[in-house]
């Protein structure tokens, strides 16, 4: 029984130096236009609300 072959990923895919640096430039302008605080306080609403419902 022959083992079965995935589908190789395309070449962009593989280079990971490119992909690591795109998700740095990412997290960076998340955190300078202020991104990431309103995500944290997103979740920490939705954290209150579901502590709330199970009280």
């Amino acid at each position: 029984m022959r083992k079965r072959r995935w589908p190789s990923s395309c070449s962009q895919c593989r280079s990971w130096p490119d992909r690591a640096e795109a998700a740095g430039d990412a997290a960076e302008l998340a955190v300078e236009t202020g991104l990431l605080g309103w995500i944290g306080r997103g979740t920490m609403g939705v954290v209150r609300l579901a502590l709330r419902a199970l009280d």
